[in-house]
């Protein structure tokens, strides 16, 4: 019996995150050729490498190194450099998490072979069509046979655009598999006293959108705000990202008082957030990550992926264009609390999709 081969493509920090639990449970399925395809999309150790280390995965079997490129010029790459792994040995199966341009290349390289093309958080819409974001999803999803959906809302938006029912599962948020298999160690880290912070004393910022990063008003504003907040309430953590390093450098802005840090690893980043007082991100990921922790979340934008969120006043959307409603906001948001609630299933997403996949080779 020849063996099938299952492809799974990531490139980005969130997508190492989705695809940890899954990794383990294809483990399990005899009989496959599980091949992963790192894009290179993003390159920094502590953006990359450390990840597959924190949460115990294989390194790639390939590693395309395309980066610091613009953004059609990487897509072509990448659909171009996927297609020739995908020649020498033709899929059965492609596996594709989240909205980034590692994503959207996986779907369109994909959509040229006879093989289901499974798309891990699919169905989320912001409605915005300025962030490539939004363009990546909706294309991966319309390219793709299976849509695995982390809430009924992610549902509805995919039934709205004529997808047919029968290609759409409910698996709950496979980030929550992570989430709750490294939460103890997590929440025993105690990585805020390492870097000199009290408990609860302190507020977690990630921006790096390029909605944030590419528009000087709404970055000067950020920073400016989260400066300020860092001096006056409480100090400001910030994991800088490469982009917004880079963006901050042409902005003539005080941000002294904002403690900035490398990327973090996994654990050490929420181990982070469990200990603080609140987050202020642009972040999608870090939103729900939050919410798991409790925490509630100051969101840099004017809408999100995450309604359910929003609805459950875990997250408070704000116009990074308004500046004073990023103080008056951050003020109310000291010392909040959040009602739990089940919205993104119970941990179990990495199984659930094993069984789509193991049903779907036994035909």
């Amino acid at each position: 019996m020849n063996k099938k081969n299952i492809y799974i493509i990531i490139g980005a920090r969130p997508q190492f995150i989705k695809y940890a639990p899954l990794s383990n449970e294809i483990k399990k399925i005899q009989n496959v050729n599980l091949i992963v395809i790192h894009t290179g999309q993003h390159y920094d150790n502590n953006m990359s490498n450390v990840f597959f280390e924190t949460l115990n995965i294989d390194s790639p079997d390939i590693n395309l190194n395309i980066n610091d490129v613009s953004r059609g010029e990487m897509i072509g790459e990448m659909i171009k450099k996927i297609d020739f792994e995908f020649n020498k040995s033709e899929p059965d199966i492609v596996i594709l998490f989240g909205d980034t341009n590692s994503t959207l290349a996986g779907a369109v390289a994909a959509s040229s072979y006879s093989c289901e093309i499974i798309h891990i958080e699919s169905g989320l819409r912001s409605y915005n069509k300025k962030m490539p974001e939004e363009h990546n999803r909706i294309v991966a999803d319309h390219l793709s046979t299976i849509l695995c959906v982390a809430s009924q809302e992610s549902k509805i938006n995919l039934l709205k655009e004529g997808i047919p029912e029968n290609k759409i599962f409910f698996t709950g948020d496979i980030m929550l598999d992570t989430f709750i298999k490294n939460k103890k160690n997590i929440l025993s880290k105690k990585a805020f006293d390492k870097i000199g912070l009290t408990k609860n004393g302190y507020i977690v910022a990630t921006i790096h959108r390029k909605e944030n990063t590419s528009n000087h008003k709404k970055l000067h504003n950020i920073f400016t705000a989260l400066n300020i907040i860092s001096k006056d309430i409480f100090p400001v953590v910030l994991p800088i990202h490469p982009a917004t390093k880079k963006a901050l450098k042409s902005l003539d802005i005080d941000i002294s008082h904002i403690k900035i840090i490398n990327p973090c690893d996994y654990n050490t980043f929420l181990s982070l957030v469990s200990e603080s007082n609140f987050v202020i991100t642009d972040s999608g990921g870090l939103q729900k990550d939050a919410f798991y922790l409790k925490k509630k979340t100051l969101v840099c934008r004017t809408e999100s992926e995450w309604p359910e969120l929003k609805e459950n006043k875990a997250s408070i959307l704000i116009d990074p264009l308004k500046f004073d409603d990023i103080m008056h906001t951050a003020n109310k948001l000291v010392n909040s609390k959040i009602t739990y609630k089940d919205l993104y299933g119970n941990g179990s997403a990495s199984k659930i999709i094993n069984k789509i996949i193991l049903n779907r080779l036994k035909k």
